[in-house]
This record gives structure tokens, sequence and C-alpha cells, in this order.
């Protein structure tokens, strides 16, 4: 009886555990009678070779890393260009609502007559 009760939980788990492996076997079937098949090349170099790879990939990385951080750099310092060059406006506006009776003539003084 013990042996019945331990091989049914078992056997429904052998059984589950080839259910996916089951439904997968199917589309293989069809992908094997195609014409052609996947090749894969390898290509053994020397350690020289390698490094010399290697040392150029890392380089590019670095070099895209700092066009990036530039891009960062360049686009903060326009925009609190920007930022000031609005606030002197602003300032200069507000300054001149404060004052509105006020001409500026430069080099020409204005004279004042009086009608009496």
């Amino acid at each position: 009886m013990k042996f019945i009760t331990a091989f049914i939980p078992a056997s429904i788990f052998v059984i589950s555990s080839l259910l996916p492996t089951t439904a997968w076997a199917a589309p293989a079937n069809a992908a094997t009678n195609s014409a052609t098949m996947e090749v894969i090349t390898v290509t053994y170099r020397s350690p020289i070779d390698y490094a010399l790879y290697q040392y150029t990939t890392e380089l590019f990385a670095y070099f895209k890393l700092q066009v990036q951080a530039d891009i960062y750099t360049q686009a903060r310092s326009s925009s609190m260009q920007m930022a000031e060059s609005i606030h002197r406006q602003f300032q200069a506006d507000r300054s001149a609502w404060k004052a509105p009776n006020t001409l500026i003539l430069g080099k020409f003084k204005p004279t004042v007559r009086s009608i009496f």
C-alpha cells in the first residue's frame, strides 16, 4: 500500500515533467524538414589578436560614454546660459515696470521750460 501511494505522486511528477518536452518536440520535427540549417562559424584567433579586439572594443565603449557625458554637459550649460539670459531680461523688464516714466536719452539732456 505504501508503494502505491508513493508511486502515484512520483509518476504524476514524471509525466508532468515530460509534457513540456513533448510539446516542444512537435515543432522541432517540422524544422528538421526544411532544406537549410543554421551554420555557426568559429574562428580561432591568437591571444594578441583577441587582446587587440578587446582593447578596441573597450576603447569604443569608453568613447561612447564620453560622448554621452559631453552631450549632457553641453545641454546643461546651454540651459543654464538660457536661464541666466531670461533672468537678466526679466530683471531689466521688472525695473522698467517699476519706473515707467524714466527716459534714457544717452548724451542728450532734457531741458525743462516753465510755462508761467
